[in-house]
């Protein structure tokens, strides 16, 4: 059995969703991403949608400051494929002084892809970036992405780190221009996005107990 879901942007704040595409969207994907849902007590049959939740690069906000519902084929009762059909919202882009604009996001399971502010899960180890350009070897944008890429989408994995990269701290450092707390703009970016991966390397999503 497959269900399918289309694509719908939500502001953090907002309290509807804006439709950009309808179920006779046909436009080719920008990306594909496949996976497999991790068991769990949360039965995949519950799953709703699935949503990318794009990066507050440069605020204390984390994750959601725009919260996009891709379209996603899942095949019950573990797998799942998910298609991007469109560059993220301008509004989460963000760019260092020598480089290219960016973008960040994370993966995770919706419960009603009307209402995207219901989480049931996530994959913990991958981000998914894109780019408005190239970006070339030796700049920041490239130690902040792990390495030099062609402009558009590309899968990454992600690692805590104890030791702030100089690209997180001009972020922090943004962060607190803004007026926001030191302490909760650093919390966010004690991360690393590794060097480039498979762009088809499988995500794996847990979902959360009920």
């Amino acid at each position: 059995m497959q269900q399918v879901k289309w694509l719908v942007v939500v502001p953090v704040l907002a309290t509807a969703c804006d439709s950009l595409a309808g179920g006779d969207y046909v436009g080719e994907p920008l990306i594909t991403l496949a996976g497999t849902f991790a068991p769990t007590s949360a039965p995949p049959a519950e799953v709703g949608g699935i949503a990318l939740l794009w990066q507050d690069a440069e605020g204390s906000g984390g994750p959601g400051k725009a919260i996009v519902a891709v379209p996603v084929s899942i095949e019950f009762p573990t797998r799942f494929a998910v298609q991007v059909p469109a560059p993220p919202p301008d509004d989460v882009t963000f760019a260092f002084a020598d480089g290219t604009r960016l973008a960040e996001c994370y993966v995770y399971v919706v419960a009603d892809d009307t209402d995207t502010r219901q989480f049931l899960g996530a994959d913990r180890t991958h981000a998914l970036v894109w780019t408005a350009g190239d970006v070339s070897a030796g700049t920041a944008a490239a130690a902040y992405l792990g390495g030099a890429v062609t402009a558009g989408y590309h899968l990454r994995r992600y690692t805590t780190s104890p030791q702030m990269s100089p690209e997180q701290q001009t972020l922090v450092d943004r962060c607190t221009e803004r007026g926001e707390p030191v302490d909760a703009c650093a919390a966010r970016h004690h991360y690393q996005l590794t060097p480039p991966i498979a762009e088809d390397e499988p995500l794996r999503i847990v979902l959360w107990p009920p």
